[in-house]
């Protein structure tokens, strides 16, 4: 059920265990950074000690499509008090704690943050308050996904991160990482 692309290359096993340590890279990040964190799982982790922490949140997807579900783990985390929100992918081999630190402090003066990914699409999403038509009627995975989004908020102040390649393909594994296919991760 993950990485269908990259599956398509390298086997369902190994695109597993890709994904499985790209998990364990965004955890690592996540728990270095030391901020609130809440863990949205398309469905309930058979292996539920990748992400279980005494103080992370655990919670289901909900929604029809990506949007929906984004939207869906924003109302979340408004409606438990937040100020400034987050949300990222967990696909990046590069990702930094610095990215998280500069993005949460960009909150301060920005109204919207964006991780723009080289597909097109973005990593990360950070807001001050819900904006719902960031998660309707766009084309997700597709390259003019983060173009079409920023013009939906043309009054608002943007901030981009750094551009980083989320991992779907065979090429972006060998180009954004020296992790050996071959052998057992």
């Amino acid at each position: 059920m993950v990485k269908t692309r990259l599956a398509h290359d390298i086997g369902p096993e190994k695109a597993c265990d890709i994904y499985r340590k790209l998990c364990e890279h965004t955890r690592n990040i996540a728990q270095e950074w030391g901020g609130k964190v809440a863990v949205f799982h398309h469905s309930l982790p058979k292996e539920t000690q990748l992400w279980k922490q005494a103080d992370w949140d655990q919670q289901l997807q909900s929604g029809a499509n990506l949007g929906e579900r984004m939207q869906h783990a924003f109302v979340w985390a408004f409606a438990q008090g937040a100020k400034k929100v987050c949300i990222i992918g967990s696909d990046l081999a590069t990702l930094h704690i610095n990215d998280l630190e500069e993005a949460f402090n960009a909150l301060h003066k920005n109204e919207v943050v964006w991780g723009p990914a080289t597909d097109g699409g973005y990593y990360l999403l950070g807001l001050q308050k819900l904006e719902p038509l960031l998660f309707s009627d766009l084309p997700w995975s597709q390259p003019s996904l983060l173009q079409q989004s920023q013009q939906r908020l043309p009054n608002h102040r943007h901030y981009s991160l750094r551009t980083q390649n989320d991992i779907d393909t065979l090429a972006d594994l060998k180009e954004h990482t020296n992790w050996d296919v071959s052998k057992s991760l």
